[in-house]
């Protein structure tokens, strides 16, 4: 048994540790000479490009976990069976049940702590690397040409104010096509706004083609709507609240997306399958790393001539495609084409299905 251990530490734990550093490591090396210009011309200090590093360590973890624990396994298998070791290991009347046993407690072991980390530093660690980013490193005119414009943004800002526009324009701080829900303490609706388009001022926000709705206790309309070409509202949001608000719902923690979702409850369809689905997805990722583990194993257990190499070659194509697999299904989610339930879990349902189909044909 310590034999057995033992060999389990050099061909499985290590290879972990090896893969789980391999992948910060390139992330960092990849990034900064992604940024190699800004980073130079802003003569960012050493210390702020450690704490941005540093910050962004748990989002690698969670996204490379489990392929790391993919990789070590097949790893792990492969030289067994090249070497004829699975055969000496059976023929000592140790079973494949009980070589795999530790090897699953460290899946499950990182699969919880892909949670743990997911929900509670994360979210923190994400936002600072974020600031840290914005103040430091892209501190340019450049930046700004790099935004975006973000289709159907939707807030809940400021004094119960639900906000939703077709179009963001970070760079020209511009909104189209605006609907504003106005509730009481009571989430009672009282004010409707909607216009073409709003401009910022750099102190406030002037609406244009606006109508504004008013409506008593009830519900029911107060007269009727107030029409103007030009009119500034009370709106209190800035344009780099709104980006904020837009980019922090995809790394907010379950409880917080929860609270959020429920919050936005009256808004379009289509905003509300987005978030759920990623509210699902939240507690579908974890299972991704078990999955993915069970997943390699018979292909390891067939790589015989190739040895090591040609089992971590077929992991990453299985990796690959489980991972398309997932984004594939989320999206169908985000697009409503599919309940976000669904979206969230149908592709560890497939592969699990696979994976346990593999492993009942090769009994090994």
């Amino acid at each position: 048994m310590r034999i057995l251990d033992k060999y389990l530490t050099k061909n499985f734990l290590m290879p972990l540790l090896y893969c789980l550093l391999l992948f910060c490591l390139l992330y960092v090396i990849v990034d900064i000479f992604g940024h190699l210009d800004e980073i130079l011309r802003n003569k960012v200090p050493l210390g702020i490009l450690y704490k941005y590093y540093m910050c962004s360590i748990p989002l690698i973890f969670v996204q490379t976990a489990p392929v790391a624990a993919l990789l070590s396994v097949v790893y792990m298998l492969s030289i067994l069976n090249k070497q004829n070791e699975l055969t000496a290991i059976k023929a000592s009347g140790i079973s494949m049940r009980r070589l795999l046993t530790p090897v699953f407690a460290v899946g499950i072991i990182l699969s919880l702590s892909m949670f743990l980390m997911n929900e509670n530093l994360v979210p923190k660690t994400i936002v600072a690397a974020n600031n840290i980013k914005t103040d430091y490193i892209e501190k340019s005119p450049e930046k700004r040409k790099s935004m975006r414009v973000i289709e159907d943004l939707t807030v809940y800002g400021k004094g119960n104010q639900m906000i939703y526009a077709g179009k963001f324009d970070p760079i020209n701080n511009k909104l189209s096509r605006i609907i504003i829900l106005e509730h009481d303490n009571r989430q009672r609706l009282r004010k409707k706004i909607m216009a073409k388009e709003a401009l910022w001022t750099g102190q406030k926000w002037v609406f244009f083609d606006c109508s504004i709705y008013r409506f008593n206790s009830s519900g029911e309309p107060l007269g009727k709507a107030l029409l103007f070409e030009k009119k500034s509202i009370n709106f209190p949001e800035t344009p780099k609240e709104l980006l904020r608000y837009e980019m922090q719902t995809t790394y907010m923690n379950y409880k917080d997306l929860k609270g959020y979702i429920g919050r936005l409850s009256g808004s379009g369809g289509k905003t509300i399958n987005g978030l759920k689905t990623e509210l699902y997805f939240k507690m579908a990722l974890p299972f991704v790393c078990i999955i993915i583990m069970l997943l390699g194993i018979p292909f390891a257990l067939t790589t015989t001539r190739g040895g090591a190499m040609a089992g971590v070659g077929i992991s990453v194509g299985v990796g690959l495609l489980y991972y398309g697999s997932i984004y594939f299904s989320l999206a169908l989610g985000k697009g409503g084409l599919i309940p976000p339930l669904l979206a969230a879990h149908l592709s560890n349902i497939v592969f699990f299905a696979i994976a346990v189909s593999l492993l009942v044909r090769n009994p090994r």
